[in-house]
C-alpha cells in the first residue's frame, strides 16, 4: 500500500473515532442534572473529562442544550451605552462588570441571545484554562436581511485554540433553528462546533481583518447580498448554480429559473412563498445525473422565496416583482 494513501486511510480512521468520541460527550453531558453554579459546571467538566476537545465539546453540548434562544428584540446586539468612566482601566471594570451580570442572567434565566451565549461560553472555557476569543462580526438573522448591509455588528459566536490551532464554534447557532416566520425551535445540531470553513463563509462575517482571513472570507456587500442558506443545504450537499443573488428581480413573463448541482430524482424539492404559504412542487429537468434545472411559479406580488429538500428548508430568497 502506497503511503500516502495509508496515511489517508489512519486520518479518515482517527477522525471517526474522534466523532464517536464526542458522540460520547453529547451523551455524558445530557444527563447533567441542573448544575448549581457555572463554576460547579466547569469542575464537573474537567473532571468528567481528560482531552482538551473533550472539554470543549462538553461545555459547547451543555450551553446549547440549556440556553434558550430569546429572540424578541434581537436581531442586533445592544447598541452601546453612554457610559461614564475616569480612566481606560474603570470602563474595563464596567465593561467586565455588565459583562458578568449577562453572564449569570444568561445562566439562571436558561435564555439569552447570541451575546449570552458566547459569553457564558468564554467563561466556562476561561475556568477550564481553554484558549478562547470571542468573535464579533455579522449573520443573517432571517431572509428578511439579505440585501441589508448592518450598520453595527449583530452576532457574536466563539473560537477555541486546542494544539495550537484555531477553531470556530457557534452555541447559538447549535442551540435550534429560527425560522422564517419568526418562530424558534430548539434543535441541538453539531454543524457549528469547528464549523468547516465553508459552513461559516455563508452564514458568519467577522469584523476582525484577522478573523476575515482565517475563513477566507469574501467582502461584506457580496456576503450581504447572498441568499440566506439554512442547514439543509450543507446536509444534502448541494450547490445553487443560478441565481447567484439573493434577491431574485423577475423579469416580466418570466418565471423563477434555478439550476442546481447535487440533486437528482430521489430527492424531493418543494418550495413555498411567504405571502400565501401553500407548498408547491416545483418543475424539474434533469440537465445531468447531478444538476438539475427548476422552474417556480411566478408570485402574485413581491415576497420570499423558501425552498425545501427532503422536507427540510435548504434556501431562503427575496423576489421582487417588475414594476
Amino acid at each position: 500500500m502506497k503511503k500516502g494513501v495509508f496515511l489517508l486511510l489512519l486520518l479518515c480512521f482517527t477522525n471517526s473515532l474522534v466523532g464517536q468520541d464526542l458522540k460520547k460527550v453529547d451523551k455524558i453531558i445530557r444527563s447533567y442534572k441542573d448544575p448549581v453554579s457555572i463554576k460547579s459546571l466547569s469542575k464537573r467538566i474537567d473532571y468528567d473529562f481528560k482531552k482538551p476537545i473533550e472539554k470543549v465539546r462538553a461545555a459547547f453540548t451543555w450551553v446549547a442544550l440549556n440556553i434558550r434562544y430569546y429572540k424578541e428584540n434581537s436581531n442586533l446586539l445592544k447598541a452601546p451605552e453612554f457610559t461614564a468612566y475616569f480612566s481606560e482601566d474603570d470602563l474595563k471594570r464596567i465593561h467586565k462588570r455588565k459583562n458578568e451580570e449577562l453572564i449569570n442572567k444568561t445562566f439562571l434565566k436558561r435564555e439569552a441571545v447570541c451575546e449570552g451565549y458566547a459569553l457564558l461560553l468564554k467563561k466556562v472555557y476561561d475556568l477550564l484554562h481553554i484558549e478562547n476569543e470571542l468573535v464579533f462580526g455579522y449573520s443573517k438573522s432571517s431572509v428578511k436581511s439579505i440585501g441589508v448591509i448592518p450598520s453595527t455588528k449583530n452576532h457574536v459566536w466563539n473560537a477555541v485554540k486546542i494544539s495550537g490551532k484555531w477553531m470556530m464554534l457557534d452555541a447559538t447557532y447549535s442551540s435550534g433553528e429560527l425560522y422564517f416566520d419568526g418562530s424558534w425551535k430548539r434543535e441541538f445540531k453539531t454543524a457549528y462546533f469547528n464549523a468547516p470553513k465553508e459552513i461559516l463563509n455563508a452564514t458568519h462575517y467577522p469584523s476582525d481583518k484577522r478573523w476575515q482571513d482565517f475563513l477566507k472570507q469574501k467582502e461584506l456587500k457580496d456576503f450581504c447580498n447572498d441568499p440566506f442558506i439554512q442547514n439543509a443545504y450543507f446536509k444534502h450537499k448541494i450547490a445553487v448554480v443560478e441565481p447567484t443573488q439573493g434577491i431574485i428581480k423577475l423579469k416580466k413573463g418570466r418565471k423563477i429559473r434555478f439550476k442546481i448541482n447535487g440533486l437528482n430524482d430521489s430527492k424531493s424539492v418543494k418550495y413555498l412563498y411567504f405571502y400565501d404559504r401553500k407548498v408547491r412542487i416545483p418543475k424539474m429537468i434533469s440537465k445531468s445525473f447531478s444538476e438539475q434545472e427548476i422552474y417556480f411559479e411566478k408570485p402574485n406580488q413581491n415576497t420570499t422565496l423558501h425552498i425545501y429538500v427532503e422536507n427540510e428548508l435548504a434556501l431562503e430568497y427575496k423576489v421582487e416583482l417588475p414594476k
